[in-house]
């Protein structure tokens, strides 16, 4: 970590209402962690949070497209369709890279968020790279409907020094010290006050959170998602990042007082926790525990039946995928995909999809098909 001419060490005080939220939460996540679900209950609430996390999210961001037909952007083939349908791909790949990075237990680095920022911002076609740049120009934040300017970010010279110093306090024992939700929401405040890119930083701020709640053991089997609470008083989650304070970052926001983001932040956490809760319980089964089939699954499976959730299946109602396809959404070589495809036929998990000799398609075996019906079958109820 590269020295910082501006050294990050976030200022705020925990309140009643902070350690409150902090308590519901723990509460919640422990709860639903033990809770016995039957299998297609547990991957139908899964499956729904990546869907809402990414729905919501670019939606904060102006994207029109609808939770019921979001799918049909998802399982586009790479750089295809609409801007707004390329965002919401690209959403959902990036909480899927994440998700493996969490698995392996690779932490936040400059070089982490720069490759999740490439994940996550539209590009053109041509050579995409496998990190963004920081911005190289002015970037004001400019209100669409009076065109004031809302804040005035650091400098882009300023913004690499900046990030070190979030990058180096973040590693810090200060920072292990705090609770998990604490240290999220102080990141993805951080983050999106340096508005290290020129576009993007938003959602690569919630995804940041999101990252960090789950390395830090909140989550949720992975039920939990808030960009949906943001969604539902946006005025308040943009009031909350304002704080009432100075527009120009150097007249006040390069050193707040916290507290009310966190309380907010916290507040968030907390509804989204107990609505988890609540639909958990709901949900519960008086049945023995037992292992579902897909939680003995890589992660790469699981995120596998996922996608085929999104994907229309054919006559025979049986989806299909190519080797193209695991490239694609894994962002992975050709020759790795049909690896990976040979694998997992050799473990049993997937099985060639036709008769012909040279195998030009896949398709899992009868047992996860069957939990995909099922799961197809309650989202469209749900829409």
């Amino acid at each position: 970590m590269t020295s910082s001419r501006f050294p990050y060490s976030p200022r705020f005080s925990y309140s009643h209402e902070m350690v409150s939220h902090l308590m519901r939460i723990e509460g919640a996540c422990r709860l639903v962690d033990v809770l016995a679900l039957p299998p297609d209950a547990a991957f139908m609430l899964k499956y729904d949070a990546q869907r809402h996390s990414t729905r919501y999210s670019t939606a904060i961001e102006g994207n029109t497209i609808r939770l019921e037909t979001i799918s049909e952007g998802i399982a586009l083939a790479d750089r295809t369709g609409s801007q707004q349908q390329q965002e919401v791909r690209n959403y959902w790949t990036a909480l899927e890279w994440l998700e493996r990075q969490v698995e392996g237990h690779v932490r936040f680095s400059e070089e982490f968020i720069r490759r999740l920022h490439r994940i996550i911002i539209v590009r053109s076609r041509g050579r995409r790279g496998d990190m963004s740049d920081y911005r190289a120009e002015e970037c004001p934040i400019v209100d669409a409907a009076t065109g004031a300017v809302d804040y005035g970010p650091p400098k882009p010279e300023d913004v690499p020094s900046l990030m070190s110093s979030l990058l180096a306090w973040y590693s810090s024992p200060l920072a292990e010290a705090l609770p998990g939700p604490v240290r999220a929401g102080v990141l993805a405040y951080q983050f999106v006050t340096i508005h290290p890119f020129a576009d993007g930083n938003g959602r690569t701020a919630r995804a940041l959170a999101t990252a960090e709640l789950w390395f830090s053991g909140y989550r949720m089997r992975g039920f939990l998602s808030m960009e949906e609470e943001y969604y539902t008083d946006l005025q308040r989650y943009y009031d909350s990042l304002q704080m009432g304070l100075p527009m120009d970052y150097y007249q006040g926001r390069n050193d707040p007082d916290l507290t009310p983001w966190l309380t907010y932040f916290l507040g968030t956490m907390t509804a989204a926790a107990e609505r988890v809760r609540d639909r958990a319980l709901q949900l519960r089964t008086t049945a023995p525990p037992r292992r579902a089939p897909w939680e003995g699954l890589t992660r790469r499976q699981q995120q596998l039946l996922s996608r085929l959730v999104l994907t229309e299946p054919e006559e025979k109602g049986v989806p299909s995928f190519t080797p193209g396809d695991i490239a694609t959404w894994f962002m992975v070589s050709a020759k790795t995909a049909r690896q990976w495809l040979q694998d997992w036929h050799d473990e049993g998990f997937t099985l060639p999809a036709s008769g012909e000799e040279r195998i030009r398609s896949w398709r899992v075996n009868s047992e996860f098909e069957h939990l995909l019906t099922g799961v197809r079958k309650a989202a469209r109820t749900q829409q």
